[in-house]
């Protein structure tokens, strides 16, 4: 399967794997989420009945409110989604 959305560069270049488990935290909030991230490119959220096809809308389900899933999904190492794809930029995939 391709990842098609968002996450398609990250996942075709390798700094993302399928099943990978992410990790939302927002301490002030006292709001934490895990998820994990599907082969075509989608999130899914524990707890949530549907795939998500964006970090963003990932984590606006999470929270209830706009939110840059960007910066808030961290990938076990604790790595934001944002610094992911900073690589990938950097490093020209």
């Amino acid at each position: 399967m391709t990842p098609i959305g968002p996450l398609a560069g990250l996942l075709t270049s390798g700094l993302l794997e399928p099943g990978t488990r992410l990790r939302l935290v927002q301490t002030r909030a006292n709001r934490s989420a895990n998820a994990t991230v599907l082969a075509n490119g989608s999130i899914t959220v524990e707890g949530k009945s549907r795939a998500y096809s964006s970090p963003s809308k990932a984590a606006s389900a999470v929270t209830g409110t706009p939110a840059n899933g960007w910066v808030l999904w961290r990938v076990p190492d604790g790595r934001t989604l944002d610094e992911l794809r900073d690589e990938l930029e950097d490093d020209g995939r």
